[in-house]
């Protein structure tokens, strides 16, 4: 049994993204000799027992994980994580971005021990928050619906409106570099990153 599961956190990977930038389908293409979809599960199974791809059911039949379509869709990330959160089982989720390689362990473990308490906790650095690097509890869903019905899509419009911790990150956390929660989004970042230690 792995000692690091959380029996009240589920885990969500964001692989839905129409990819425009990439060209191609991004959580498919090969970073470092693997798919980028793998970063982020490998990260959640060491700690969820629960873990949703938010794709078309269709996608990745290789991975034997639960997909949620959106129910809305072409409305962004936000869509996926309410679809998701809306179809599991645990009262909160581990929200993780497919094209986010460079996400560590510690980090993790410094946003589960940080986030306890709140509906919602999101990292913030160099003056802009990671909205889809986060925790994401289910009291979310009637507040993401009235969001929607006043036709915003943004996962920061739910910060003044639910129980939220900001966590800011600099140099003076162990585990922080400037690169952390950077995107994969294009072939030339590909090849830029494929070599970095990071």
């Amino acid at each position: 049994m792995n000692m690091y599961i959380r029996n009240d956190l589920g885990g969500i990977v964001l692989a839905g993204g129409e990819s425009s930038r990439m060209g191609t389908d991004k959580a498919s293409m090969l970073f470092r000799s693997k798919p980028l979809i793998e970063y982020p599960l490998n990260l959640l199974k060491k700690y969820c027992n629960e873990i949703l791809i938010s794709c078309d059911k269709d996608k990745f039949p290789s991975y034997d994980f639960r997909k949620i379509p959106d129910e809305i869709h072409g409305k962004g990330p936000l869509s996926g994580i309410y679809s998701c959160l809306k179809a599991s089982r645990k009262p909160r989720a581990l929200v993780l971005g497919c094209d986010m390689p460079f996400v560590s362990v510690k980090f993790i473990k410094y946003l589960f021990y940080n986030s306890e308490g709140y509906d919602m906790a999101l990292p913030f650095h160099s003056g802009h928050y990671e909205p889809l690097c986060g925790i994401y509890s289910r009291s979310l869903l009637p507040v993401i619906e009235e969001l929607f019905f006043r036709g915003d899509f943004s996962p920061l419009s739910l910060i003044p409106l639910v129980k939220f911790t900001k966590l800011a990150l600099s140099n003076s956390n162990s585990f922080y570099h400037p690169k952390l929660f950077y995107n994969i989004n294009s072939p030339a970042d590909l090849d830029t990153w494929k070599e970095s230690s990071l």
